[in-house]
C-alpha cells in the first residue's frame, strides 16, 4: 500500500494551523492561569487534529512514521516509565497514559510534517516563536512601568496588563528555549537581511526575558547559543570552549553534591509517582517509610529516583541513537539546524530547572519533548521516503 499523500489542510490553511498551534504552545505559560485550560485547549487543537492526521497516514501505508527504528529507545523510555508505576506511590496512571499518547503524536506528526511539508512546519515554527516574543514585550513593558529595572522579572506578583499571569523562573526557563533557539537558527540562515534581522530581533527579546527572569540560567543559554554560533562559524576550539563554559553553568553543585538521596533505589527506581515538580516521594528504612524530598530540578537525577539506572541508560538512548543518525553533511546539518538547535540547550537548561518528566502537555516539553520530537523528524527524509526505482533504458540499437 502506498504512503498516503495527503490533500486536506494544505498551504495557508496548514500554516495557519500550526503557527496557531505552536505559538499557544511556546506562549501558554503567559496566557493561562491554569495549566488544566491550556491543557484542553492544546488538546482541541493540536493533538485531536494530528492523531486524526497520523492514524489516517498510517493506515493508507505510511507506517514507518511510527514504526522507524530510530523511534525503539524512546518506546522503550516510554514504556519503561509506565512499568516503573507498578512499584510506585501515588502513581496517576491516566495522567502518565495520556502524556505517552501525545508525546507520540506529537512525534509522529511532525515527523509527517517534515516528510510532506518541511517548508511549511519550518515557517509555522519560525512565525509562532516571533509571535512569543511579541507577547514577552508587552510582559516586560508591563512588569517594569511599576517595578524598578534592576529587579528580576517576576520578582514581585505585580498586576500586569490584560491580567496575564506570571509563570516564575522554573516554567519561563523551560517553555522559551525552543522558541528562542529556533529564531536563533533562523535568523543565521537567513543572514544579513530584513527577515533575518527580525528573526535576530526575536532572539535577543527571547534570550534578554531568560536573563530577567533567572540571570544564572539566562546566561547559560547565551553561552549555548554563542558555543552553537561560533561551531556555525568553524570555531571549533571556541565553541567547544563556550559548550563547556555552559555545561559549568547548568549545573547545581549544591544538589550534586546531596544526590544520595535520589539514589535510593538506584536499579529500578521508586517508580513514577505522581509528578507535581516541587517535590519527590521516597521510601527509606526497612518498612519503606514514605518520605518527602525536594524535586532536584535536574532531569537525570529525576530519571535515576523514578526510574533507576535503567531508566537513565534508556533516557540518554532516546536522545543519543537518533543523533547518531544524523546526515554527515554539512550543508544537510546547516539547512535542519531549525530542527536540531534546541536539543542540547534544551537538556542543558534540563540539567538547571528541569521538572516534569513525564505528564501531559506542560511547559516543560519546550526543553524535553518538543526538542527530540524536532530531532526524529529531522530523520524522516532519510527513514521514511524510499529511493525511485529507476528502470535501465534500452540500449540504441
Amino acid at each position: 500500500m502506498t504512503a498516503l499523500r495527503p490533500n486536506v489542510l494544505e498551504g495557508r490553511g496548514l500554516r495557519l494551523w500550526l503557527t496557531v498551534s505552536f505559538a499557544v504552545m511556546f506562549t501558554g505559560p503567559f496566557l493561562f492561569h491554569s495549566r488544566v485550560a491550556l491543557l484542553n485547549v492544546v488538546d482541541v487543537l493540536f493533538f485531536l487534529p494530528s492523531l486524526t492526521l497520523l492514524t489516517r497516514a498510517v493506515v493508507s501505508g505510511d507506517r514507518r512514521l511510527l514504526l522507524s527504528p530510530w523511534l525503539v529507545p524512546l518506546y522503550a523510555l516510554l514504556g519503561w516509565l509506565l512499568l516503573t508505576m507498578a512499584w510506585a506511590d501515588n502513581a496517576n496512571t491516566s495522567r502518565t497514559v495520556r502524556g505517552v499518547v501525545e508525546i507520540i503524536t506529537l512525534v509522529g506528526i511532525l515527523r509527517w510534517l517534515h516528510l510532506y511539508y518541511r517548508h511549511t512546519l519550518k515557517q509555522a515554527l519560525t512565525n509562532a516563536a516571533l509571535t512569543s516574543t511579541v507577547l514577552l514585550v508587552v510582559i516586560m513593558i508591563s512588569y517594569y512601568t511599576t517595578q524598578p529595572l534592576g529587579s528580576p522579572l517576576f520578582g514581585e506578583s505585580v498586576r500586569l496588563i490584560f491580567d496575564l499571569p506570571q509563570p516564575g523562573p522554573l516554567l519561563t526557563t523551560m517553555a522559551l528555549v525552543t522558541p528562542c533557539f529556533i529564531l536563533l537558527a533562523q535568523a543565521v540562515e537567513e543572514g544579513i537581511n530584513a527577515k533575518g534581522g527580525r528573526r535576530a530581533a526575536g532572539a535577543l527579546v527571547g534570550f534578554g526575558f531568560l536573563v530577567l527572569v533567572q540571570w544564572h540560567t539566562g546566561i547559560m543559554l547565551l553561552v549555548a547559543a554563542l558555543s552553537w554560533v561560533l561551531l556555525r562559524a568553524e570555531q571549533r576550539i571556541l565553541g567547544m570552549l563556550a559548550a563547556a563554559v555552559a555545561l559549568y553553568l547548568s549545573l547545581d553543585f549544591e544538589v550534586l553534591g546531596n544526590m544520595g538521596q535520589y539514589f535510593t533505589h538506584p536499579f529500578f527506581g521508586n517508580g513514577l509517582s505522581q509528578e507535581t515538580g516541587e517535590s519527590l516521594l521516597v521510601g527509606v528504612g526497612v518498612d519503606e517509610a514514605l518520605r518527602i524530598i525536594p524535586h532536584p530540578d535536574n532531569v537525570l537525577l529525576a530519571v535515576i529516583h523514578s526510574a533507576g539506572l535503567v531508566g537513565l541508560i534508556l533516557f540518554i538512548a532516546a536522545w543519543a541513537v537518533p543523533a547518531w543518525r544524523l546526515p554527515d553533511g554539512e550543508q544537510n546539518l546547516r539547512e535542519g539546524a531549525i530542527f536540531l538547535i534546541a536539543v542540547v540547550p534544551g537538556l542543558l537548561a534540563m540539567l538547571s530547572v528541569g521538572a516534569y518528566l513525564l505528564v501531559p502537555f506542560h511547559p516543560s516539553w519546550m526543553s524535553l519533548w518538543m526538542p527530540l520530537a524536532l530531532m526524529l523528524a529531522s530523520l524522516s527524509t532519510r527513514d521514511t521516503i524510499r529511493p525511485p526505482v529507476r528502470h535501465p533504458q534500452p540500449q540504441p540499437q
